[in-house]
């Protein structure tokens, strides 16, 4: 189905649990909505592998802490955009993707150029149920990107207290754990924060991103970045750099900063020095 109105088209027009999801082509782009105002996904049509929306960049500053993950989980689907961008740029990853929504992995796949891959497992569940889950197999990550958002904002029960100790269960030794938060839900942003805090004591940074998004990225894992790692996502990204809008990994470090800002981190201060120097 589609329906034209004043430059853009309605290529999909679905209902689920009541409320609206909408897929529009408008200026060359494909976006996926939520009631028409929250925006889930964004696909530059020209280069379906680029990733056009902010946040979604910046969450890859995980690569950062685990430059070469093996085995990935995505909580929150929408169009795929992470996952195509992963299953491309790492042949050898298998990725687990949890979406409650039913109509998402299809809405993925055929408007979004998902690829049906063997590496790509997608779960429709609920991400708290599927995390528990996950943590009684005993399953491990060594990146999980958390991006879960329903109609209202950020989905509550992804960060309940019960989630998140089963999460610590799901990371490798070099895992990372990328959220991504919605400062403009600022009592639930606020909350969410400091419940990280409290599970995740080991290394703990934020990103955030760059105005007019409202969004900003916490990552948590067990071992800080180091000066190895960064060298090899610094030539990961010159490989990438002509299939992708930049991902300025340098800028990215320059902005992390300790969730306690009491405790700067001496290993963050290196690794952000390393980085001056080598744009230098």
């Amino acid at each position: 189905m589609t329906d034209k109105s004043d430059g853009y088209n309605i290529v999909l027009r679905k209902t689920w649990q009541d409320r609206q999801l909408l897929v529009i082509d408008e200026a060359g782009y494909r976006s996926l909505y939520f009631d028409n105002h929250l925006t889930q996904s964004r696909m530059d049509l020209q280069h379906p592998l680029w990733l056009i929306l902010p946040y979604t960049r910046h969450m890859l500053a995980a690569l950062l802490y685990n430059p070469q993950p093996q085995q990935v989980l995505m909580i929150g689907l929408g169009g795929g955009s992470l996952a195509k961008f992963l299953l491309h740029a790492f042949p050898s990853c298998r990725i687990d993707a949890i979406d409650a929504n039913p109509l998402i992995p299809a809405i993925a796949q055929h408007l979004f150029f998902l690829p049906s891959d063997p590496r790509l497992t997608m779960h429709c569940a609920d991400g708290a149920e599927m995390i528990l889950t996950l943590a009684t197999q005993k399953r491990q990550f060594d990146l999980i990107l958390i991006d879960a958002f329903d109609h209202d904002g950020m989905s509550p029960s992804i960060y309940a207290d019960s989630f998140l100790v089963a999460l610590q269960r799901l990371l490798t030794e070099n895992g990372v754990v990328a959220f991504n938060l919605n400062r403009a839900e600022t009592s639930h942003h606020r909350r969410v924060s400091e419940q990280i805090s409290h599970r995740f004591s080991a290394v703990i940074t934020r990103l955030p991103v760059a105005a007019p998004s409202r969004n900003e990225i916490i990552f948590c894992c067990r071992q800080p970045i180091t000066e190895q790692n960064s060298a090899r996502l610094r030539h990961k990204a010159e490989e990438w750099k002509d299939h992708q809008p930049p991902l300025l990994f340098d800028d990215f470090l320059q902005r992390m900063t300790a969730v306690q800002p009491t405790a700067r981190l001496p290993w963050l201060e290196r690794i952000q020095q390393f980085w001056r120097d080598y744009r230098a």
